[in-house]
């Protein structure tokens, strides 16, 4: 069969065959190859992220190097389950990733907004039953309007409560992750734990993918749905008409946020708090925007701005909550540790008095990025290369390296379809794959006695002696006494018994072909 656009038509398939398997073995290499290393590869840098990976002014990219500057020896967690090693210090850098808030069916509740005399909040039921594309639509839309209102940021100072906002018409709290919580609080990987509040939301410029264009403020209401993983949040199973939903409490608190006008920089004071010993030093801030401070009921002042701006505070669990696993600490102003403190040298050296003072004698730093979508658990490929997965891409190497052994592997040169008998088939195939098989077992030697009794009869029948009344040997000692050869049947076969190697074995059988040659050719 010959293809139009081929001239010479398709090669056979028997060609075609060691493309096949050396494309397959080639295959599973590559495999088992991407299964072990991807797990181990730090994700692509970012430019418009407020995470490790973050290359833009809200990132913190250049907190990694100044802390492996500075002799700390810092990771990138993206393991989520599973037994993992615990650092000196964890950082969580909360940017409104997706991964912070449930996506289970929820178990619908109505919503209560906190009470107007509430100073904290109340302890409610989720009333989110939205899907990841509803919460992701709202989010848009609050970053749409607080880049509507921009101007009005950068001409005055602002300040928000979390009951307020609840109770506006647009009011929407996506329902925190429950797994994220108990992750943060009660399952840490580090002995301390830091958290980097949100503050920014910006565009990337078009010439320059990973540099921030039109930065404004995050909307309150999406940093306060992100604060609610500083309070635990409970997660029970329910049935409800045969599906099986979650029903999510959590606590929605009172937290005050506060922001310094964002249309001119200035630089600040900041001061340690009273009635605490953790934080001594105080230092100057350099040129930070809209300057962002939190307090809370939960939160404890650790660092103050000039005029009583809580900048960083210790998270305490509420009355009636379970104690933490280890102490967790607000960062309020991401600008003290993102790439901007890169400007000015004395924030970066308040920056590493903080980690010093929270986290005194610490050596490694973890940057925990599954609160960033970071994790590699969501991808099925990472998985194989953990246990008892690992089996997979090992079994898979193994497989290969026996294709490529029975590839490679024979006994003897290539087969010629056109002058060899096919394989399987005849004697002949047989005897040779017989005798191969002697040769390296090293057995040639033994053959001899056979091989003198199958020449003898070769000779006695080329004569017509094959039905005589003698003994076959004895006929062949009586025809060499005949034909007076040189060498006697008699002797030929007494010396078969004593061969012990192949070159003697050669000799003695073209001795042999020579006797037979002198009675039958004469």
């Amino acid at each position: 069969m010959r293809l139009p656009f081929v001239k010479k038509g398709l090669p056979p398939a028997s060609r075609l065959l060691p493309v096949v398997v050396g494309a397959l073995i080639a295959g599973l290499f590559l495999m088992v190859g991407l299964v072990l290393i991807t797990p181990h590869l730090e994700p692509a840098g970012r430019g418009q992220a407020a995470n490790i990976t973050g290359y833009s002014a809200q990132g913190f990219k250049g907190l990694r190097d100044v802390l492996e500057a500075s002799n700390y020896k810092t990771t990138l967690s993206r393991q989520e389950t599973g037994p993992q090693k615990v650092s000196d210090l964890v950082i969580v850098t909360l940017d409104g990733d997706s991964a912070l808030f449930n996506d289970d069916p929820e178990y619908y509740e109505p919503q209560p907004v906190p009470e107007e005399h509430s100073a904290s909040s109340t302890s409610s039921a989720s009333a989110s039953s939205q899907t990841s594309a509803q919460v992701q639509e709202k989010l848009k839309q609050a970053q749409a309007e607080a880049s509507a209102s921009q101007a009005a940021q950068e001409a005055s100072s602002t300040s928000y409560e979390a009951k307020a906002e609840a109770k506006k018409a647009d009011d929407y709290w996506p329902t925190p992750s429950a797994e994220k919580a108990e992750r943060l609080l009660y399952k840490p990987i580090g002995k301390v734990v830091l958290v980097v509040a949100p503050k920014w939301s910006a565009s990337p410029m078009p010439s320059h993918p990973r540099w921030d264009i039109n930065p404004h403020f995050q909307a309150p209401n999406r940093v306060f749905s992100q604060l609610t993983l500083l309070s635990p949040v409970h997660k029970k199973t329910v049935q409800e008409d045969g599906e099986t939903r979650y029903k999510i409490t959590y606590q929605r608190l009172n937290y005050a946020l506060g922001r310094a006008p964002l249309g001119r920089y200035k630089s600040y004071a900041l001061t340690p708090a009273a009635g605490q010993t953790i934080l001594t030093k105080a230092y100057t801030s350099g040129r930070i925007r809209g300057l962002q401070s939190l307090a809370g009921p939960n939160l404890t002042p650790m660092l103050l701005g000039p005029d009583g701006e809580v900048l960083l505070s210790r998270v305490n669990p509420m009355p009636g909550e379970k104690p933490f696993k280890s102490p967790v600490y607000l960062l309020s102003e991401p600008d003290l540790m993102d790439n901007q403190m890169l400007a000015d040298p004395e924030r970066v050296a308040g920056a590493l008095s903080i980690i010093e003072a929270i986290a005194p004698g610490a050596r490694t730093v973890a940057f925990d990025v599954t609160f960033n979508n970071l994790a590699y658990e969501q991808n099925l490929m990472h998985h194989v290369a953990r246990a008892p997965f690992i089996g997979v891409p090992l079994c898979l190497l193994v497989l290969a390296l026996a294709m490529l052994w029975s590839a490679y592997s024979r006994f003897g040169p290539a087969h010629d379809p056109s002058t060899d008998t096919p394989h399987g088939r005849g004697v002949t195939v047989l005897a040779d794959n017989a005798a191969r098989l002697i040769a390296k077992a090293g057995r040639e030697p033994k053959l001899a006695p056979a091989y003198a009794q199958l020449v003898r009869d070769q000779a006695l029948k080329a004569l017509g002696l094959g039905r005589h009344s003698a003994g076959p040997d004895e006929l062949a000692e009586r025809l060499s006494e005949k034909h007076n050869t040189p060498e006697r049947y008699s002797t030929l076969r007494a010396e078969a018994d004593r061969l012990s190697n192949p070159m003697q074995l050669l000799s003695w059988a073209r001795r042999l072909h020579a006797w037979k040659h002198q009675i039958t050719e004469r």
